[in-house]
């Protein structure tokens, strides 16, 4: 009896062959697939124009923070006295989930430099759109002398001038005969005997919302304070709205030795930051 012996066609070997190369490059796609999905991808918008910059400034768990793009400014010189001026800037976000962060303010000499910054969560999915934006700074111009001075925002620059020296120095009635002191007087230091009653007048706007806070040692008594609103234009009869004022405070020195006056000119709402406006006066009572 002959046996038989089991014999694999070719056609039977190719097929097999074909499976097992099918099933090589679905394993393979499987395998590049999953790491690419646990590749993080972080979504970014678009970028503008101008001086925007996508440089990060500071990088935390939860948000980005960029310096804003402001493509224009324009600086506003209100009718008032003492001076009162402000910065509008004006640009683009990148995205919608973009928002302002931080608005900062410093001057060195004759030039204000003014930093915008924003913040975006780090993970959010944005619409991928431009969306304007535009802000008001005020720029602390009292006690200043006249000249030119430029205003720096987010690098786009401008000008604007003083045309007389930014300060109250005239006398003011209520202080005739007595101590009186103004801004021009800040970080000074002051003799009075015991008993002396002197006058502090400082410029004001509380149409800004801002105002001044007044602090005092034990050995000063304040007396009277009141606000005096700008007198009209020649020819109306009402100060023009929005324009500042100042204040006057009545104070009398009621016990010996070192004192001191200290003002803080902020809104009352918000929490100080170091950046406010101040005054001081050391007063040596004898």
């Amino acid at each position: 009896m002959k046996r038989m012996k089991n014999k694999k066609s070719p056609n039977f070997v190719k097929a097999i062959a074909a499976l097992l190369l099918v099933a090589a490059v679905v394993v393979s796609g499987c395998v590049d697939g999953g790491e690419e999905n646990d590749t993080d991808l972080e979504p970014t918008g678009p970028t503008a124009g101008g001086n925007n910059t996508v440089d990060e400034i500071d990088s935390e768990e939860e948000f980005i923070y960029r310096t804003a793009n402001v493509e224009n400014i324009e600086i506003i010189i209100l009718e008032s006295f003492p001076v009162q001026v402000q910065v509008k800037a004006s640009g683009n976000l990148p995205d919608g989930c973009t928002e302002i962060h931080e608005i900062q303010t410093e001057r060195t000499g004759n030039t204000f430099k003014v930093s915008i910054s924003t913040k975006r969560p780090r993970d959010a999915i944005c619409t991928q759109a431009l969306v304007p934006f535009t802000e008001t700074i005020p720029l602390e111009v009292r006690g200043l002398e006249a000249g030119t001075y430029t205003v720096d925002v987010n690098g786009v620059t401008d000008t604007f001038e003083l045309a007389n020296d930014n300060v109250i120095e005239e006398p003011f009635p209520e202080a005739r005969g007595k101590p009186s002191f103004t801004e021009a007087d800040n970080g000074t230091t002051a003799v009075f005997e015991n008993g002396t009653v002197f006058y502090l007048k400082l410029a004001e706007n509380p149409t800004t919302g801002y105002s001044w806070e007044l602090e005092l040692s034990e050995g000063l008594s304040l007396l009277n304070d009141e606000f005096i609103s700008p007198e009209p234009p020649e020819g109306a009869d009402e100060p023009l709205v929005g324009a500042g004022g100042a204040h006057i405070w009545e104070i009398e020195a009621v016990s010996e030795g070192n004192q001191r006056l200290k003002g803080i000119y902020k809104r009352p709402w918000e929490n100080e930051t170091g950046e406010e406006e101040t005054f001081m006066l050391d007063i040596e009572v004898v």
